[in-house]
Order: C-alpha cells, then sequence, then structure tokens
C-alpha cells in the first residue's frame, strides 16, 4: 500500500471512527441500547483497520511462525491481523442488528427515507458474507498462511488454498498480472503449469520482501530444505530481518 494511500485511508478512519464512537456513547446516555450496538459495530470496524497501518506502514510487521516435523508455517503479525479480526467482527454485530430490528423499527438511527429498504438489504448481504468468513478465519487460526516443506509449498488466503511441489515452481517473484496484488507485498510462485499462486505477505514482513527472498532460497537451494523442519529458516529470517 502506497503511503499516501495508507494516510488517507487512515484519517478517513479516525474521522469515522471517533463520529461513530461519541454516537455510541450519545445513544447509551439516552438508553437506545440497540443504536449504540450498530454505532460501536462501525467504531470497531473503522479502529480495527486503522491500527494495523502503525505496524506495516514503519516496516515493523514480523510473522508468526510455527514449526513441526512436516515443514514451517508462517501467518500474519498478530498485531496486524487481530485488529482487523475483530473490526470485522465489529462489522457484522452492527450489520446484523441492523437487519434484524431497524424494519421493526427498533433501531431508529436515521437514514435517507430512499435507502430505507435497500440499507437494510445491503446489511444482510454483509452479514452473510461475513459470517462465513469469520468462521474461516478462525477455524483456519489466521487471515492466511504460507506453509513451506522440503517438497513444495501451501497458501491459503480468502477463499483460496492452493499448493505446488518445488519442482514445479520456475520462479518466485513479487511481479504479478492481477494489479491488485502490487502493493500487498506479494509471494508469486510462477509453475510451469503456467499458474501463478500468489499470497500478500506484507501483513507478514515489511512489504513481504525478507519472506519473498527466504522463499527463494529454499526454491534455489533444495539441499538445505531439511532447515523447513527443524527450526533454522526461522533464524534464517531473523537474520534477514535484522
Amino acid at each position: 500500500m502506497k503511503r499516501a494511500t495508507a494516510i488517507c485511508s487512515g484519517l478517513f478512519c479516525v474521522s469515522f471512527g471517533v463520529f461513530t464512537a461519541a454516537w455510541t456513547v450519545i445513544f447509551v446516555v439516552h438508553g437506545e441500547f440497540l443504536n449504540a450496538v450498530v454505532a460501536f459495530g462501525f467504531a470497531t470496524f473503522c479502529f480495527g483497520f486503522l491500527i494495523p497501518l502503525f505496524t506495516v506502514i514503519p516496516g515493523k510487521a514480523a510473522p508468526r511462525v510455527n514449526v513441526d516435523e512436516g515443514g514451517t508455517t508462517f501467518r500474519p503479525d498478530r498485531g496486524v491481523e487481530m485488529p482487523l479480526y475483530i473490526g470485522l467482527l465489529g462489522a457484522v454485530t452492527a450489520c446484523a442488528v441492523y437487519t434484524i430490528f431497524a424494519p421493526a423499527g427498533r433501531v431508529t438511527i436515521a437514514i435517507p427515507h430512499s435507502m430505507r429498504y435497500s440499507i437494510p438489504f445491503a446489511s444482510g448481504v454483509l452479514v452473510l458474507m461475513g459470517v462465513p468468513m469469520l468462521w474461516r478465519y478462525f477455524r483456519r487460526g489466521s487471515t492466511k498462511y504460507l506453509r513451506l516443506t522440503p517438497s513444495g509449498f501451501e497458501l491459503e488466503e480468502s477463499w483460496r488454498t492452493e499448493s505446488g511441489e518445488w519442482g514445479q515452481v520456475k520462479n518466485v517473484t513479487d511481479e504479478s498480472s492481477d494489479k491488485k496484488w502490487a502493493r500487498s507485498g506479494p509471494i508469486v510462485f510462477v509453475m510451469s503449469d503456467d499458474r501463478t499462486p500468489t499470497i500478500a505477505a506484507s501483513a507478514m514482513t515489511p512489504d513481504g520482501k525478507a519472506l519473498r527472498e527466504l522463499v527463494r532460497f529454499y526454491w534455489e537451494h533444495p539441499e538445505v530444505r531439511d532447515e523447513l523442519t527443524d527450526g533454522k529458516a526461522i533464524e534464517r529470517l531473523a537474520r534477514s530481518l535484522a
């Protein structure tokens, strides 16, 4: 993410977050608790997306790493991931409350009369999308992961799960034909069958660079891939981040 884009996003989150937090207090004082839940949910959403910027922009992201006898698994920095998860939970809760209670007149937040049907409908759609996403994150233990083994790799992000063997990999790069990955610190596996499994890694290491270089190292050096099962890969990554 470009610094200018991040700053603009942060300013929006701060402004709308403070606005909805203030209305949360006002609603509580007036005993309008369902309104307060909706406002608080959106305040949580805003601050949940603001807080990770303080880790990502200065380049402080560090992965959570787990090693077992099969390989090494990398997950996003907890300081990035948890606020996002809580923010999404807040938004889904707010939308659920609004969808259920607004049509009955029990949520009385003022909206344009022309949107009295479209907003509850849109809120319901967001709930239907958000609940499976939250469950998937909970079941996975993270929003995404990259697992490296002596035989290959596996990555999972959003609804995608992809894998491959080292022998199928033609290149490891940060260049993707899909522009949506351009500013996410991508790790792109260029495969012999023309697939390009990709994972955004800026929440794991600054701009994804150190982790991408680690992946490239193990792709180029099969003789040391056993390090992926004994913890030495973590030490190698730590040295590159130092």
